[in-house]
Parts: structure tokens; C-alpha cells; sequence
């Protein structure tokens, strides 16, 4: 099959992955998506294919090409009619980090996987101030974490713990690094996306090859479209002039809680002011 050109995105949440998104759909030969479950799709058929009797009775060495085959085949079949416009796609999961080597295996080369980043004391102050806006749409758990709940610095560690949205995409985001794949990820981190957003994108479009483009940053529609009324608190929505974002959680956050995720994610904070 021909080499179409498929891009993934991913990243730490509210560390600019929707705004990247919108920005890049300025570009009249980019597709674009939300929070996409293509990815989904695809480790579904991994995860099931080997249980099938019939494949069983051919040979699971014999069929395996074939699924290969039919992965790639969702892969761009997803964004068929995009592919025959010419256009390249980008599509967005948290969950790409963690699939490198699937990619890889079922597109036959290495993949390029744009990450956003932020400081992890930025992300948990604006989740907390989120949460102070949603009392009425955001339910309250249950179980422990409803005790958890009660404070910031439980709030925080709810958000911080490997089942959740930020913890679980901190330890995809390590894990990469750790399994050797750091030259498949291209950093972008938040601040400089939002202070200096014509060199980082043009910075992009060279290390992807692409010519480039004249983006708009004090008029960026918002193209993608992701219900929120799902998390019971708006999480992707962009304003349509860019500016950098003074941070905050010194101010929003305990300073014993900020001193604990410094500590925890040195690495992390360190990566997202390169």
C-alpha cells in the first residue's frame, strides 16, 4: 500500500493538543481531527482476532499477514476520502505514545507522534480551577476518592494517580522515553506554543518536511468539536487569539503540593521549558 500521509498526535492534557489541532486545520492541506477512537479500532482487532476458532483452525501464523493488512487497511480507510484529496491527516489519541511499536509494525516505518506538553503544576492548577467553575456539571466520585475530593491536595493526587487522565498519559509519556523511542516524539511544549507559535510551527513543518505556512494566531477557529457535557467540565474549548499564559499555581495550588510535583516530575517540568 502506498505511503499516505498519517501523523499522530498525543500529548499531556490542557498542555495544548486542541489548540495544536485547530491551528494545524488553518492549513488548507491538513485534516485534522478531535479526541479520535481510531486508535481504538485498531487494538480492538488485535486483542480479538486470536481468539476467532476459524483463525484458530487456518494457523494464527498463517492469518496474522492478513490482520496486519486489515489494521492497516482501517488505518487508512478511516480517512479515505481525505488521502484522495491530497491532504495530510492528523489524528489525535493520548493513547498513540503507547502504541509506537503496533504503529510501526503495521505501517512497515517509523512513526512521527507530535506531544504536547505543559508543567505538570500548570496542568494540576488548571484542572483545579476547572473544577471550581463545574460544581454543578462535574459529579463528585464516589468510594475513596470522594474523600480524596474534599481538598487540593486530594484533588491532585486523584489526578495524578496512574488510572487517571493525567497520570496515566505521564506514565505513557515516560514510558516512551524509557523503551528508547524519544526520536519518534516531537516535543512542543505549551508556553512556547502560546508565546512564540509562528517559529514553533514553523519549527513543526521542518522537522515533518513540510513547506511552510503562515498560520493565524489571533484568529484560530475552532474546527474541532469534542462534547464535554461527557467529563461534566469543558476541557476543549480555545479562545481565538493566542497569548501566553502566565502561570498561576503558585497562586492556586499549596506550596507544600507544588514543592511534592516538582519533586515527583522534575523531568517532566524540565522538558516542558526546553
Amino acid at each position: 500500500m502506498k505511503q499516505l500521509p498519517l501523523l499522530f498526535v498525543s500529548g499531556l492534557p490542557r498542555s495544548g493538543s486542541t489548540l495544536l489541532m485547530n491551528l494545524l486545520g488553518q492549513n488548507p492541506d491538513f485534516h485534522v481531527t478531535p479526541t479520535n477512537d481510531l486508535l481504538e479500532i485498531i487494538t480492538n482487532i488485535r486483542d480479538s482476532w486470536t481468539n476467532m476458532i476459524s483463525f484458530k483452525a487456518q494457523g494464527i501464523d498463517t492469518v496474522q499477514p492478513r490482520i496486519l493488512d486489515c489494521m492497516r487497511g482501517s488505518l487508512y480507510g478511516f480517512f479515505e476520502k481525505e488521502f484522495d484529496n491530497k491532504k495530510v491527516v492528523f489524528d489525535k489519541s493520548r493513547g498513540w505514545i503507547a502504541n509506537i511499536e503496533l504503529l510501526e509494525e503495521i505501517l512497515g516505518r517509523k512513526v512521527k507522534i507530535l506531544v504536547t506538553i505543559r508543567d505538570i503544576r500548570e496542568i494540576v492548577s488548571s484542572f483545579e480551577k476547572i473544577n471550581r467553575k463545574s460544581h454543578i456539571t462535574k459529579p463528585m466520585p464516589g468510594g475513596k476518592a470522594f474523600f480524596d475530593f474534599q481538598t487540593i491536595e486530594g484533588r491532585a493526587a486523584q489526578l495524578l494517580h496512574q488510572e487517571s487522565v493525567l497520570g496515566l498519559s505521564i506514565n505513557r509519556l515516560r514510558d516512551a522515553f524509557n523503551r528508547g523511542l524519544s526520536d519518534r516524539l516531537i516535543i512542543i511544549p505549551y508556553n512556547k506554543l502560546t508565546s512564540d507559535t509562528q517559529n514553533i510551527m514553523n519549527d513543526l513543518h521542518s522537522v515533518l518536511g513540510i513547506p511552510e505556512f503562515n498560520y493565524s494566531p489571533n484568529n484560530v477557529e475552532q474546527l474541532t468539536h469534542e462534547d464535554d457535557s461527557v467529563h461534566g467540565m469543558k476541557l476543549h474549548q480555545i479562545r481565538s487569539e493566542i497569548k501566553p499564559v502566565k502561570p498561576d499555581w503558585n497562586t492556586v495550588l499549596t506550596p507544600k503540593l507544588c514543592d511534592q510535583i516538582y519533586n515527583e516530575y522534575k523531568d517532566l517540568i524540565e522538558l516542558s521549558q526546553s
